[in-house]
């Protein structure tokens, strides 16, 4: 693979007239210049075909595919790719801006670090594109419990051709789906520079998911799926303990400290399984992640029955991980308990 491989950019978009202008501007003015531009209309009933159509006839790099159906995002994502000619591929969304060297930095970091994902900070901006804050993303040991791959990335084709695409029953979830699945497969490295623009709004999917009953159910049902597959590939049983478990921590659901020292023996050896992978490669910084979230569970655990013993437990299993700050809460708390 050579190092200006053709980049393919796919777009998704279903009525998303407010912003795609500027979305498709960021990716036709980027420095890496080898790029096609894929915008999978998903049957828009607005003015999205039109503006696409402009772009189209003014930048030959643009091709468009006009759904005749309205198929949602993971569905779109793999027409788009099954029609991508490059052999590095990434997406994006209607509302959201690349900075222009975005391509070039992460073309630049797959070659030099000779992997087969790459993924960037990003910055949130408001509906009207200003700045709110850099979002700098945790380390890779932290994917167990959430998608901090976030949304500027890009990967060699074969990593979409091994995962066998998108799961299209996952709606709302596809992409950190997909990030897990990698993992069995594929390397990741991360960028830590902001090369990527995400949009806040009222009209985004992070805020149905937040703000609509039926998206976040549909949400935390996906989630608890997508464990299901993900644990299943690393461990031969237990898997669904485990499944529950981190289901649980990032839906933001009650876990006592009770069901966890019954089940710490299935986690810890989900751990062991992880560390096999060469995505986790370095074993104080994944068991750390564990740790944090087992302390964070202990904490908020509403009963003082066994306190001591529990902090005991948390101590002896996690000892040569924790660190003063993780020791002086783990003392605090205990006597704060039991003081009451």
């Amino acid at each position: 693979m050579e190092k200006n491989n053709l980049i393919s950019i796919i777009l998704p978009v279903h009525n998303g007239e407010k912003y795609l202008s500027q979305s498709i501007e960021s990716c036709l003015n980027q420095t890496y210049k080898n790029i096609e531009l894929i915008i999978v209309n998903d049957c828009s009933t607005d003015s999205t075909l039109d503006i696409v159509n402009q772009y189209a006839a003014l930048d030959d790099r643009v091709r468009i595919i006009n759904n005749e159906e309205n198929k949602k995002l993971p569905a779109s994502l793999n027409i788009g790719h099954n029609q991508a000619r490059g052999g590095l591929i990434s997406w994006t969304s209607d509302d959201n801006i690349y900075e222009l060297d975005a391509f070039e930095e992460l073309n630049k970091s797959l070659f030099e670090n000779n992997v087969d994902i790459v993924y960037s900070d990003i910055a949130l901006i408001n509906k009207d594109g200003e700045k709110i804050i850099d979002f700098h993303f945790v380390g890779f040991e932290n994917i167990i419990f959430g998608n901090f791959i976030g949304s500027c990335f890009l990967y060699k084709k074969e990593v979409f051709d091994r995962n066998q695409g998108y799961d299209e029953n996952l709606f709302l979830i596809e992409d950190y789906d997909f990030w897990l699945r990698a993992i069995i497969h594929s390397s990741y490295f991360q960028v830590k520079k902001i090369l990527y623009n995400y949009r806040k709004h009222e009209d985004s999917l992070t805020s149905k998911i937040n703000n609509d009953i039926e998206a976040g159910e549909l949400f935390r049902n996906n989630i608890k799926k997508t464990y299901n597959n993900f644990c299943k590939k690393i461990l031969e049983k237990d898997y669904e303990v485990v499944a529950d478990f981190l289901t649980n921590v990032l839906t933001r659901q009650v876990v006592s400290y009770e069901w966890l020292i019954k089940h710490n023996v299935k986690i810890k050896n989900f751990e062991e399984h992880l560390l096999k992978n060469i995505n986790f490669s370095n074993i104080k910084l994944l068991k750390r992640v564990f740790f944090k979230k087992k302390l964070e569970i202990w904490i908020l655990n509403k009963s003082p029955e066994n306190i001591f013993l529990q902090s005991l437990f948390l101590i002896k299993n996690n000892f040569y991980i924790i660190d003063k700050n993780s020791f002086k809460i783990i003392i605090k708390y205990s006597f704060f308990k039991l003081s009451k």
